[in-house]
């Protein structure tokens, strides 16, 4: 059994400017990547998070710093959701209001979708009760929607892992299809 989370996690801090690169391309611009990102820790994210103990945790908080000299940071919160979860949405805002709360900073949160369900689109949060309202909204990526001749082309290493992340997830129930992805 591979564990995806703990590949993504590693992909996601060994790559890190292509990751950001890839898949912000708009932030990559405004990111000073002379100064080092700096990889929250684990522990310190599950005390932000209050994740249940022996939950597999895949997500990153980084800060980075900025080319236009300011000492503000962003938290770039990413998110690796392989499986449809109707309570998605709900969480991402939490993760958001824990992060705001503890750090009083910038978010900028990243969702990889690597499921299979074209349907499951889970970009915002909204609540609304009597006059007051909620629209939390975060940046989505579907592995599902990517074209493979596209992703070869890139030279960006995270088109091959999101390439290689729709095979898997294609071939899931599938030994013959499973084998042919991994000969390819």
């Amino acid at each position: 059994v591979i564990d995806y989370d703990g590949l993504w996690k590693k992909l996601i801090y060994e790559l890190f400017e292509e990751f950001i690169l890839y898949f912000a391309a708009d932030l990559y611009e405004e990111i000073d990547f002379l100064k080092e990102p700096e990889f929250l820790q684990q522990e310190l994210f599950q005390e932000i998070i209050h994740e249940k103990k022996g939950k597999n945790v895949a997500d990153q908080i980084v800060k980075v710093f900025l080319k236009n000299g300011e000492e503000k940071w962003i938290l770039i919160h990413i998110e690796v959701q392989g499986d449809y979860d109707p309570g998605f949405s709900k969480r991402m805002f939490q993760y958001y209001y824990r992060i705001f709360d503890k750090y009083n900073q910038d978010i900028c949160a990243i969702a990889l979708l690597t499921d299979g369900t074209k349907s499951f689109r889970s970009n915002q949060y909204h609540r609304s009760y009597h006059g007051t309202e909620l629209m939390y909204k975060y940046n989505i990526y579907k592995f599902s929607d990517q074209v493979e001749n596209e992703l070869l082309l890139s030279s960006n290493p995270f088109a091959l892992a999101v390439l290689a992340g729709k095979f898997a997830n294609e071939a899931k129930n599938d030994a013959e299809k499973r084998y042919r992805f991994k000969k390819k």
